[in-house]
């Protein structure tokens, strides 16, 4: 794990998640192929999840204040019942590395159609209907489990609630900080009694606390690029940069 390449391409993906948390939502989406290049199966969501705690602990210093968690209360049974699906997909393809790749695969190359759509159509904003608050829990909950790819579905859920700029990173930092916490005894006792293999090992811990630097810059360069980027140029290339790395998995 410890080569040139795969530390460039992990200082990278480091980066690219800290720039999301902190001022370019959908940054974080490429980083998941990025991970998938260096390391396989299980240690996909297991080398990527402590990368995305750190950057969250961030967001959350610099927006904790602005949370809303009337929004986010709605969601958490359903994200639960997500959660379910989710362990119960590890548990059926165990060390069918290959399927979780494609699956990953799969999961960026939808969210990138999803989102990509709703750019072409302009939706506007509008309120959010319960039976929707139940698909973007549900499906949020497997996408964030399986592959840590639920930003665009969850960002999708706080947008139609006509949320400010400051209540959308508020609320979204301590969201995803709480889930991506929520998943570390998930995966421990996935990895400890299913077959598989882990989602965490001590080279993989390690290789996360090299990348911690890189994550630093990531976090200060989204807070400072937030406002000098224009989005539209922003998303489309994540958008593309995903789609690519999506094909990559599958094929």
């Amino acid at each position: 794990m410890f080569t040139v390449e795969t530390l460039a391409i992990g200082a990278l993906a480091a980066l690219l998640v800290g720039v999301s948390k902190t001022g370019m939502p959908g940054a974080g989406l490429v980083s998941i192929p990025l991970f998938a290049s260096i390391v396989d199966g299980r240690l996909i969501p297991g080398t990527t999840l402590p990368v995305l705690i750190v950057a969250d602990l961030f967001a959350v210093a610099w927006y904790r204040q602005h949370a809303r968690w009337d929004v986010m209360r709605p969601l958490a049974p359903w994200i639960g019942l997500g959660y379910a699906a989710g362990s119960a997909f590890f548990i059926a393809v165990g060390s069918a590395t290959g399927q979780l790749e494609v699956t990953i695969g799969v999961i960026v190359l939808g969210i990138v159609a999803l989102q990509t759509w709703r750019m072409i159509r302009r939706t506007a904003p509008r309120a959010v209907r319960p039976a929707e608050v139940a698909a973007y829990g549900t499906t949020g909950g497997f996408t964030t489990f399986v592959a840590n790819a639920a930003g665009p579905v969850l960002n999708s859920y706080l947008v139609g609630l006509r949320l400010d700029k400051h209540e959308l990173m508020g609320t979204s930092a301590w969201m995803y900080l709480a889930l991506n916490v929520s998943k570390i005894p998930f995966y421990v006792a996935l990895g400890a009694w299913t077959d598989g293999g882990p989602f965490f090992t001590g080279e993989s811990l390690l290789f996360n606390l090299v990348l911690v630097p890189a994550i630093v810059v990531g976090v200060y360069a989204g807070r400072a690029l937030f406002h000098r980027i224009p989005q539209q140029t922003f998303v489309i290339v994540v958008l593309a940069l995903s789609a690519l790395g999506a094909i990559r998995l599958i094929v």
